[in-house]
């Protein structure tokens, strides 16, 4: 009954508020009439097109060189997180499209997750633990920390540390059990699907309830912060007066 509760029926709970929550907050970001929100904005006169907002964009993701303004800390720690982070979700997607479809075999992707994923899950690891560090030892940094920025830290903590010692440690056969069960969930068929996380390891059930926990959690907290892009006025709007004077390109 418990199995039946955490794999079969929160799966859909934490999707369901995930995408309620980030349409809701989306919304909350494009009908607000001031241009504050998540960022503190810099107001700059933007004059361009598709191509060179969607290049700052990408930039500002995957270089994170926006963040070179502030402390070295948080730039590394930021870093490292977000680049493990991304190719371990990238090698996560092997669970919803087996990879021997497109000709890898089994010793391979195992191979690949083992290094790759491990090193990717080292560097998120190192990443997150930096940006601990800098919220405890710099006061200013800690003065403004809340109940927000502590648990999403620790969850994430969690989460990366589990899943290392997956990847590491344990090396379950995750392909014979999450992979079939995240399948029948996502075709709803769930009796099906509750059978085959009933079969995992305790540490592997462990790191899809805290997975299913950071879902869930994402709309309500500061890890909205990947699709506030998709609102920050200095990147979509027209140049804006101030005082009188208007900004020119």
């Amino acid at each position: 009954m418990l199995d039946t509760i955490i794999f079969g029926v929160f799966p859909y709970l934490s999707l369901a508020l995930f995408v309620v929550g980030v349409l809701w907050r989306f919304g909350k970001w494009i009908s607000a009439n001031s241009t504050t929100g998540l960022y503190s904005v810099a107001v700059m006169g933007y004059t361009w097109g598709f191509g060179s907002r969607l290049s700052e964009v990408l930039k500002r993701i995957f270089l994170l060189y926006t963040l070179s303004t502030s402390d070295r800390l948080v730039l590394v720690g930021s870093f490292l997180f977000h680049w493990g982070i991304w190719i371990a979700l990238f090698g996560h997607l092997a669970m919803i499209v087996p990879p021997y479809q497109f000709g890898i075999s089994k010793e391979m992707h195992k191979a690949i997750a083992l290094y790759v994923g491990g090193t990717a899950g080292i560097a998120a690891m190192v990443g997150i633990l930096l940006l601990i560090v800098r919220r405890l030892v710099r006061e200013d940094v800690r003065r403004l920390s809340f109940l927000d920025d502590w648990f999403a830290l620790g969850l994430l903590a969690a989460i990366i540390i589990v899943g290392n010692i997956q990847a590491l440690v344990i090396r379950p056969d995750y392909m014979a059990t999450v992979s079939p069960w995240l399948q029948n969930v996502l075709a709803g068929r769930v009796a099906e699907a509750v059978g085959y996380m009933a079969q995992a390891d305790g540490v592997t059930k462990l790191h899809t309830i805290l997975a299913m926990l950071f879902i869930a959690y994402v709309p309500f907290g500061k890890m909205m912060h990947p699709f506030s892009y998709l609102a920050m006025p200095t990147l979509w709007n027209k140049p804006t007066e101030l005082y009188g004077y208007k900004l020119k390109s």
